[in-house]
């Protein structure tokens, strides 16, 4: 079983101990997004995972843990999303050097083929324009180089709840034109540094630039790491992503990127929500009408609930 953690949310953001804690117990409740009374219960113990993908902007509060998660005998690698933005797109994200600081440190201790950059999504307004994003993807790889070998990115997607930043002219949707031109400069950057370039979701072919269409949990790099995978239906248009089990829980996270599927409720009221590290559910209680089923390494399913 593959075990996402998390498109949802931050977990090794916001949620190392309840992570970690879960770990420990051998088994996680995850609400269905959907069927908001179904519970699945997730088996976690070490036998069951063959790879715990942790997907994060701020990888630092996990890594005191990554000693005791591979003394567990569970098998984990990091998609790490360093991004140019500021805090008028990204207010919760720490400072980027620290970022990359971390990302370095987890690399040297796992291997840099465990270590996937995601400069994602890619955004292009009036401050944010080609310039820029050539200008800063340069520099973030001359830091990446020797620290991965892969770097995935794909394009904002203008869901129905940002239309009011498109309103703003903060999102607004890249053209094929422009798709072009980043994949060129991007190919351009990493030029001898190691680096792979993979288009995630696409819908313009950049192939001529060497740039494969791949997802993000895809069946060619977990055989690279000798973790066996299934295909399923896309998790959403184009996506290439093996079947897995994303264990987080939507509007539990603090980044607050403008661009996120993953919050709807941008208000105090989200901040208010009380946390236990202990809990079987990242957020909130088993109710007396919910129903608890339990999923097997067989019976791992994606639910596509953007």
């Amino acid at each position: 079983m593959i075990v996402c953690a998390s498109r949802r949310t931050d977990i090794p953001a916001f949620h190392a101990e309840w992570m970690v804690n879960r770990l420990r117990a051998g088994y996680v409740l995850v609400r269905n997004p959907v069927q908001k009374d179904v519970i699945y219960k997730v088996n976690l113990a070490p036998m069951n995972i063959d790879m715990l993908v942790f997907m994060t902007k701020d990888p630092r509060p996990i890594v005191k843990y990554l000693d005791e998660i591979t003394e567990m005998g569970i098998k984990y690698c990091f998609q790490v999303t360093v991004t140019p933005y500021g805090k008028d797109v990204e207010p919760g994200v720490p400072f980027k050097a620290d970022i990359v600081d971390s990302f370095k440190e987890i690399s040297n201790r796992i291997g840099k083929e465990k270590m996937i950059w995601r400069y994602d999504p890619v955004i292009i307004n009036d401050r944010y324009d080609l310039r820029y994003h050539s200008r800063k993807f340069n520099t973030l790889c001359n830091e990446f180089q020797g620290y991965t070998d892969r770097c995935t990115f794909g394009f904002v997607d203008l869901y129905k709840k940002l239309e009011k930043f498109s309103d703003e002219e903060k999102l607004r949707k890249v053209t094929p034109s422009e798709i072009c031109q980043i994949g060129k400069m991007m190919s351009e950057a990493v030029k001898g540094k190691g680096i792979q370039l993979n288009y995630c979701c696409a819908d313009v072919d950049l192939a001529e630039y060497g740039i494969s269409h791949r997802g993000c949990i895809d069946k060619d790099y977990m055989t690279s790491l000798n973790v066996p995978s299934e295909l399923s239906s896309p998790l959403r248009e184009r996506c290439k992503c093996v079947k897995n089990i994303d264990i987080g829980s939507y509007d539990t996270c603090d980044h607050d990127c403008i661009y996120c599927y993953a919050n709807s409720a941008r208000d105090e009221s989200r901040k208010k929500k009380v946390y236990d590290p202990e809990g079987e559910l990242l957020f909130g209680t088993v109710k007396d009408e919910d129903r608890i089923v339990e999923l097997s390494s067989r019976q791992v399913m994606r639910i596509v609930d953007y």
